[in-house]
C-alpha cells in the first residue's frame, strides 16, 4: 500500500485526506498555536517554518515511512486538525498515533471520531498488531482521548528526553 495513495476517509461528520503540501496553513495554524502545542515541548513554528514541515511530513509519506492525515468537516470542507502513524516498528506491526486539534473544536468529539477510523485504518488496512501513544501525563483531554478508547497505560515504559510523557498502548 502506498500510503499517499490512501482514500479520504469518512466518518459521521469529518473527512480525513492524505496531508499534502497545500495543508501549509493547517500546519502552521497547529504548530504555532500556544494551546495546541502546550504539552509538546517544542517552539511555535514561523510560516516558513511550516513550509518546511509540510513539505518533510508529505516526503514522509511518499517514502512510506509515516501517514499523515488533514481533518476538515466534511460540510463546510474546513480543516481544524491532523492525525497520523508514524515511527514504525521495523517488521511493521506497531506504530504511534498522533494528532492535534484547533482548540475551538476541543472537547466536541470530533478527536475521539478521527482517532476511531484511524485506529479501525491501521489494524484492518495495515494490519498493526499495536498502536502506541505518547503524551503529557498533564494532558488531561488527551489521557481520556486514548483511556476512553481502551488505550492501556504502560507505566513501566518511558519516553526518553519526555519526563511529563506517558505510554500507553492498544493491541489488536
Amino acid at each position: 500500500m502506498q500510503f499517499k495513495d490512501v482514500p479520504e476517509i469518512q466518518t459521521q461528520r469529518l473527512s480525513l485526506r492524505v496531508l499534502n503540501t497545500n495543508d501549509v496553513v493547517i500546519t502552521f495554524a497547529l504548530r504555532s498555536n500556544v494551546e495546541v502545542i502546550k504539552y509538546i515541548e517544542r517552539e511555535p513554528l514561523s510560516f516558513a517554518e511550516a513550509e518546511n514541515k509540510t513539505q518533510e511530513i508529505v516526503k514522509y509519506i511518499e517514502n512510506n515511512q509515516s501517514i499523515s492525515w488533514t481533518i476538515k468537516f466534511t460540510a463546510e470542507n474546513k480543516k481544524i486538525g491532523s492525525i497520523c502513524l508514524w515511527n514504525f516498528s521495523k517488521d511493521k506491526m506497531t506504530a504511534e498515533i498522533g494528532y492535534d486539534l484547533l482548540p475551538k473544536y476541543h472537547n466536541k468529539g470530533i478527536m475521539n471520531e478521527a482517532l476511531k477510523s484511524v485506529l479501525q485504518f491501521g489494524f484492518n488496512n495495515l494490519k498493526l498488531k499495536t498502536i502506541e501513544a505518547f503524551t503529557s501525563k498533564y494532558n488531561q483531554g488527551s489521557v481520556a482521548l486514548l483511556e476512553k478508547n481502551n488505550f492501556v497505560l504502560d507505566a513501566k515504559r518511558k519516553d526518553e528526553g519526555f519526563p511529563d510523557n506517558v505510554v500507553f498502548s492498544l493491541k489488536r
